[in-house]
């Protein structure tokens, strides 16, 4: 699921802006979840993630550029794009993850064709597109616990519940294997990000317990070795080792 914010102190520009983006969304079959924010301050202070940002530029306290120098400062991984009746401020909305700046009032072509790119990297970078019933649905690769085989097709468990997904384990554990998910099982394919403990089975951030097959267990447990100091070494800074 892709998660849209809409950052701007004018209720009616948020309004009208959230209207285009439902418009995008069931065009292209897609499920987002979009939240709206009335100041800086407001969004800096959200509890949700946000994969792509539609920001406003001229604002009270924060304005839409101090906005994103902070997000950049934090190493926050946002797709941001502009809009603004002020034309002028242009030069001073680019920056690393920007991806352009818009007129107001925002239009539904133009706007589109900023989605395209975005939407293809937000799944690109960290997410997975995955087709259930009748519809493709994007997901962090971080919310999903894991895959559980249904045959030729799967079943994903993810942070927001359960999806179908058509498409078979093995065909996830090759797309996936650069991505530290693990086939512990001939019917489990679970992402180590989000392992809780190992004893024995394995027990999930979300209390679930998947099991692991004898001829498995030692490479699970050297598999997850390699996640944890690789992870510790990105978390210091350290380009990625290969063990």
């Amino acid at each position: 699921m892709i998660r849209v914010g809409i950052c701007d102190d004018e209720k009616a520009s948020r309004e009208m802006v959230g209207g285009l983006l439902k418009e995008y969304f069931t065009e292209k079959g897609m499920e987002y979840r979009q939240a709206e924010f009335g100041s800086g301050k407001e969004f800096l202070e959200r509890t949700e993630e946000i994969d792509i940002l539609l920001l406003d530029i001229a604002m009270g306290e924060i304005s839409g550029i101090q906005l994103k120098n902070m997000l950049q400062r934090e190493g926050e991984d946002i797709k941001i794009l502009f809009f603004s009746n002020h034309i002028e401020e242009m030069p001073e909305a680019f920056g690393r993850n920007v991806y352009g700046f818009l007129r107001k009032p925002v239009g539904r072509a133009e706007l589109g064709r900023y989605l395209d790119r975005m939407v293809e990297d937000v799944a690109g970078s960290q997410s997975i597109v995955i087709r259930g019933f009748k519809k493709e649905f994007v997901v962090r690769l971080k919310d999903i616990f894991y895959f559980v085989s249904e045959k030729k097709y799967s079943c994903m468990v993810y942070r927001e519940g359960e999806r179908f997904c058509d498409i078979g384990l093995s065909c996830l554990e090759e797309m996936l294997k650069h991505n530290f998910f693990f086939r512990c099982h001939r019917s489990y394919l679970v992402n180590l990000e989000n392992i809780s403990k190992i004893e024995g089975n394995i027990y999930m951030e979300n209390g679930d317990e998947v099991p692991v097959s004898r001829r498995k267990s030692r490479q699970l447990k050297d598999s997850y070795q390699m996640y944890v100091i690789q992870k510790a070494y990105k978390n210091r800074g350290f380009q990625e080792i290969s063990l």
